[in-house]
């Protein structure tokens, strides 16, 4: 046994010691490659509203609240709709429909991004321009539906399998002490399957929080704070969307290239905060 443990152990020092320098190497990365933009504007850029590059200036509260909007109104979405599937699939489906329902779920995980966005603009944005008489569907409610439609699938099936994790012992216990199918379901395997659930949680958001294609064919791309600050229904702009827009425009090594690589830390760190509040239950223990 010892024979095979030390192999094993190293191994797995050598996985740990990967992922650390592989998020280091990419920090390093960011934060060197927008570092002339960070000296030559400072951090009063984050709540600058204007954003026009050939002027020098650089304003990042449009972007930064346009992705904060499309993420909100995408889990506001697709986090109850996840569970409840995950639910009514795991708990009351036979495993036939159950395997039908994973397997839907699984290809439209699959579907590439650029598809979501080419139903958006061609499917989403007239019927929204239309039914709620807008000048254009281009808004924050379109990335956050979009949105919503990709990250429903690794809600659903992390969901799922957190809860199909949970042993039938469990459930039958439940049973023998009298709770009924609510009680047994808020109070015995929704606080078991949190972890799995909050894991699908975290994956869907990063999911969202990096995503470029779609949202960029359907925000509209218009650096500007919404009036009201919650009006969702007008163009805007999102970190991932000025990156993809503007990149190819940005020379090389010129302040327009380093915010645009300080838009990629600003999301670097957001993600990463995203992680350090899902575990922060583990951090605290």
């Amino acid at each position: 046994m010892r024979h095979f443990l030390n192999p094993l152990k190293i191994f797995v020092a050598l996985g740990c010691l990967s992922a650390v320098l592989s998020v280091l190497v990419l920090l390093g990365f960011l934060i060197q490659s927008s570092l002339p933009f960070w000296q030559a504007f400072g951090i009063q850029v984050l709540w600058g509203d204007a954003w026009y590059p050939y002027e020098s200036l650089f304003g990042f509260l449009p972007a930064i609240v346009g992705t904060v909007w499309a993420l909100l109104i995408a889990m506001i979405i697709a986090l109850p709709c996840g569970l409840a599937a995950a639910i009514v699939s795991s708990e009351m489906m036979s495993e036939t429909w159950r395997d039908l329902v994973r397997v839907g779920m699984e290809i439209l995980a699959g579907i590439p991004s650029v598809v979501y966005g080419l139903i958006g603009l061609w499917v989403l944005l007239p019927f929204l321009q239309h039914s709620l008489d807008l000048l254009t569907g281009h808004n924050l409610l379109a990335a956050g539906m979009i949105l919503s439609l990709m990250i429903l699938p690794t809600i659903m099936v992390m969901s799922q399998d957190a809860l199909q994790a949970i042993s039938q012992e469990q459930r039958e216990s439940a049973m023998s002490l009298g709770l009924d199918w609510q009680q047994r379901l808020f109070r015995v395997l929704l606080p078991q399957a949190w972890p799995g659930i909050r894991s699908g949680i975290l994956l869907a958001l990063g999911r969202a929080l990096g995503e470029t294609m779609a949202v960029m064919l359907v925000v509209g791309s218009m650096d500007r704070l919404p009036e009201p600050f919650y009006n969702i229904l007008e163009p805007a702009q999102t970190l991932t969307s000025r990156i993809g827009r503007e990149m190819g425009e940005a020379s090389f090594g010129s302040l327009h290239f380093s915010a645009l690589m300080g838009c990629g830390l600003i999301l670097a760190v957001m993600a990463m905060g995203l992680s350090l509040l899902a575990q922060r239950r583990s951090l605290i223990r």
